[in-house]
């Protein structure tokens, strides 16, 4: 018994030697009882070799099939990864979590739209996921191992990860999710939107993408430079009126009453020549 056990651990930790490459993810939604969406994802190996790995073993095996999005903080997260078949859960879990990431080439932030998986410290990343809905940069601030670590990006259907339902905020626990799967969602949380099936798809390349913060600061610069070009212009145009104004003219030498330096001289001097009257 103990031989065939052995392998079929072996054969689980077989696909984790693999390298993930890049890829695209499809995820088909079940949004509510009458709306279905969809999304991708592409998946970066340089930004985390370890977790690219295991998500496509994810992909591939069929793990997300009826997984429910049971965290869902609006503006901030939107959390999955746990199966609710109890079964599928614990033999994902014997695999163990992932080692930290040593070989990270061409780091992520957690911006939105990128993909991590969630970590509570060192060496303790499982199967739980989450997407950013804004730029959490917060996040990235945590230090190492506990900061979360972005393998991929949303590269379509965002805004069908902005319509999965948040009503329940953080009330499903990860915990119970595990102990009794889709018993407890459905009984407790009928609401949640859940996941179909997920496939991988023909690679579809990332979008060039700024920060909220870098986009604020290239903002900023641009109205500061619009700011300058305004003032030259007024100023130029400035110029230009009064230039075009009509030009006043200063009076002639001849017409000018006030007398010059030198004539102002000469008439002191002869009010100095001229004698006075006889006194009498």
């Amino acid at each position: 018994m103990r031989q065939p056990l052995h392998l079929a651990s072996l054969l689980l930790l077989l696909p984790t030697l693999c390298h993930a490459e890049d890829f695209t993810a499809k995820f088909f939604v079940q949004l509510d009882e009458s709306r279905t969406g969809t999304f991708e994802i592409t998946v970066r190996e340089k930004k985390a070799p370890l977790a690219a790995a295991r998500f496509k073993q994810m992909v591939n095996g069929g793990f997300f099939n009826g997984c429910t999005f049971f965290r869902v903080l609006t503006g901030y997260v939107v959390q999955f990864g746990i199966s609710g078949n109890t079964t599928l859960q614990r033999e994902w879990d014997a695999r163990g979590p992932l080692r930290e990431e040593k070989s990270i080439s061409e780091p992520d932030w957690n911006m939105r739209g990128t993909i991590a998986f969630v970590t509570t410290g060192p060496n303790s990343r499982g199967t739980q996921l989450f997407v950013n809905y804004d730029d959490n940069h917060p996040l990235d601030a945590k230090g190492a191992g506990f900061a979360p670590v972005p393998f991929g990006r949303v590269v379509s259907g965002m805004n069908t990860l902005s319509t999965v339902y948040a009503g329940y905020r953080e009330r499903p626990k990860a915990a119970s999710i595990k102990a009794r799967g889709d018993s407890y969602l459905t009984t407790e949380f009928p609401k949640l939107s859940y996941i179909i099936r997920a496939q991988q798809v023909a690679f579809v390349e990332e979008p060039f993408a700024l920060s909220k913060n870098t986009t604020g600061l290239l903002i900023t610069l641009v109205m500061v430079a619009s700011a300058i070009v305004c003032c030259q212009g007024v100023r130029h145009l400035s110029k230009k009126a009064l230039a075009g104004l009509p030009k006043v003219e200063s009076p002639d030498d001849e017409d000018d009453f006030r007398p010059k330096e030198g004539e102002l001289e000469e008439e002191e001097e002869d009010e100095a020549e001229t004698p006075s009257g006889p006194l009498r």
